[in-house]
């Protein structure tokens, strides 16, 4: 039922491709003993709804912080940034949170947007006391939303990362998706119960994953793909997420391709990713050589290293190039 959820989840499905792999031969009863696991961070108000959110490290005197900004899917206990994370912490204060519905945050208003995604955001950085500028890492979706919190609060924003990030190129696809997904995970949830995984998972599938199957989770994807829906169309045309200025920006794209040689998608993907590095007048383009998709799953120091030559040029005020 939930497959093509799977395959568009990218990450997730990463970070756990044993169990997924699996899930369709294991009997749903299995699910039944699950306990769904405590936050590893702490919940903040963020104005009658608490986000979680999860930091590591510490800033360098007057450093900005590095708030991640996770693909869609993806939480603080499920999401492949937990290895480039701990490889930042010795160097850098680091922060992970989850979005209204995801991981242990509360779920999502009704009529939820990526404009209210960024506002959460902006809310979360007061309350949780992250002072100052921060450094944005957005992997996936999470780079269009990076892209719309630093137009939003330019003030705020030190620089840039998006790593394999989402653009309005990708926009048809993403449409695409969101129709296929969304009834598969009406159908899903609505045979569910509350806080059990709405299919089977293989032994030793961590908590931690299985949250994602659980309605709760499944609930909070669906609201991310139709805040996707409503956007306008001119937001989906190119140069609609607007450009960065002079903002510090490093753009790391995926160095694996779907065929050898490289298909239509593989080179119209290459040219959507030079087309972001494009959008700031400070900017390079790093290729992970023997990534896919999950970047900082498949080479976290690659990410590391390139957040560390960011708030390296920011130290010094010197351009990236």
């Amino acid at each position: 039922m939930l497959r093509l959820l799977l395959k568009i989840s990218a990450v997730a499905l990463t970070a756990a491709a044993p169990a997924f792999t699996a899930a369709a031969q294991v009997p749903p009863a299995a699910a039944s003993a699950y306990v769904r696991p405590e936050p590893p961070g702490r919940l903040v108000d963020v104005g009658g709804r608490r986000l979680h959110i999860r930091c590591e490290g510490t800033a360098a005197d007057g450093a900005p912080t590095v708030v991640f900004e996770a693909g869609l899917s993806q939480y603080t206990a499920n999401t492949t940034y937990g290895l480039a994370q701990a490889a930042m912490a010795p160097f850098a204060r680091v922060c992970t949170y989850d979005r209204a519905g995801m991981g242990w945050s509360d779920p999502a208003p009704e009529g939820w947007t990526l404009d209210g995604m960024t506002a959460d955001l902006h809310r979360l950085l007061d309350a949780a006391g992250i002072e100052g500028r921060v450094v944005l890492v957005g992997h996936s979706f999470g780079g269009v939303l990076a892209r719309l919190y630093a137009r939003a609060h330019p003030e705020r924003v030190a620089g840039v990362v998006l790593v394999d990030a989402t653009s309005e190129g990708d926009a048809p696809g993403f449409d695409a998706a969101a129709a296929a997904v969304i009834p598969q995970i009406d159908a899903a949830v609505a045979g569910g119960r509350p806080g059990v995984p709405v299919i089977g998972l293989p032994a030793g599938t961590s908590p931690e994953v299985a949250m994602t199957f659980t309605p709760e989770i499944l609930k909070g994807v669906k609201a991310e793909f139709e805040a996707w829906g409503r956007l306008p169309a001119a937001m989906k045309a190119p140069g609609g997420f607007g450009a960065l200025g002079s903002t510090p920006l490093i753009v790391i794209r995926r160095g694996k391709t779907a065929a050898t040689p490289p298909n239509a998608e593989d080179v119209a993907h290459r040219e959507r990713q030079e087309a972001l590095a494009a959008l700031s007048s400070d900017s390079v383009l790093i290729v992970a050589a023997n990534s896919g998709h999950a970047i900082p799953l498949d080479e976290p120091a690659v990410v590391a290293d390139a957040v560390r030559r960011l708030l390296e040029a920011v130290r010094t005020g010197r351009p990236l190039g």
